[in-house]
């Protein structure tokens, strides 16, 4: 899962350690309520609500967003790189709107460097992605240089920031076996709101449901338990923070079990890791690096070739320039 900011800003945001503790509680559970990153970080509760409020304004935090296991729908994640050919300004304003409007588009992310554009669609197996692929290329094609797509299948780090920003144990999710799940109306749109905002109350919940409180907090506790709803997050504008976010596509050779197990573990320990996801595809590994600069971007490639010797093939590096969308639950999954 990846975590960019939806608009770059000018203005720099400086936090102390209590911010990053605050933010960092956050992080694991955007639900949590003022008076309990209070007693964690040693201040008073009015303090703490102040903080929250003013890292919105900032525009340091842009939202919450609830993060679903679509795969419990019986959906596959898939990325598509797109290369077009010198496009202009007003190109990629239409390409983009065109893109918004498909329900199966979870995220739309503008790059520099050899691929323009990141689209992440969800798809119900080969054939319903031959399909969406299908539509995304006759939107572009007049345009279009070249593409790529992966496979994502397992999912190795999953962060909101890197660990160099606050080292905290965060707790791992274990996969939650099942055949599937049984949703009724009142818990797809539950999951509809909580999608794009993860802190709504209880009681704007209730409002919009049609059910209690009581109700609504019995429901988000079973799909937590269930495994549908993973996790709450907050939506961080990384430029305010002075990070820059680096896509880093690898194509590795002999990816046996020891090596993978060597991989990931340095892959969860590194300090500037915030995403990595194992694919099928030209390239088998996926993986955002948020760092300040490109230094420790440089130095991060470079212990991740020295790990794996002789096994990386090629790579390609991308600047994440802007997020146009990202959804953990699209209407598509409702379908």
């Amino acid at each position: 899962m990846r975590y960019l900011q939806q608009t770059q800003t000018e203005d720099k945001v400086k936090l102390d350690l209590k911010d990053k503790k605050i933010l960092s509680l956050l992080s694991q559970n955007a639900r949590v309520n003022s008076s309990t990153i209070a007693k964690e970080v040693v201040l008073s509760r009015d303090t703490v609500a102040y903080r929250l409020d003013n890292y919105q304004k900032k525009g340091l935090i842009q939202g919450y967003r609830t993060v679903v296991d679509i795969s419990l729908f019986g959906y596959d994640a898939y990325h598509i790189f797109l290369q077009l050919n010198k496009p202009t300004e007003e190109i990629e304003k239409k390409l983009i709107q065109k893109f918004q409007e498909f329900s199966f588009m979870r995220a739309i992310i503008k790059f520099s460097g050899k691929f323009d554009f990141e689209l992440a669609v969800i798809a119900k197996g080969l054939q319903d992605f031959d399909r969406i692929l299908d539509d995304i290329l006759t939107v572009c094609s007049p345009y279009l240089q070249d593409y790529l797509i992966v496979a994502r299948t397992e999912t190795y780090v999953g962060r909101v920031f890197p660990k160099s920003f606050y080292d905290y144990t965060q707790a791992s999710q274990k996969k939650i076996e099942s055949n599937g799940v049984i949703l009724d109306v009142l818990d797809k749109k539950l999951l509809t709101i909580l999608a794009d905002d993860a802190t709504a109350s209880y009681q704007f919940l209730a409002k919009k449901t049609g059910l209690s409180p009581d109700a609504i907090a019995y429901r988000i506790k079973k799909l937590l338990q269930e495994g549908v709803i993973l996790k709450f997050v907050p939506v961080i504008n990384y430029a305010a923070l002075s990070y820059n976010i680096y896509a880093v596509l690898l194509r590795i050779s002999g990816l046996d079990i020891k090596r993978k197990t060597i991989l990931r573990n340095f892959l969860k320990e590194n300090p500037h890791i915030l995403w990595a996801v194992k694919c099928v595809g030209r390239f088998n590994m996926l993986s955002y690096i948020c760092v300040h600069t490109t230094e420790e971007l440089n130095q991060t490639i470079i212990q991740l070739r020295n790990i794996i010797p002789d096994t990386l093939i090629d790579y390609e590096v991308l600047i994440a320039y802007e997020e146009y969308k990202y959804t953990y639950f699209p209407d598509y999954a409702l379908l």
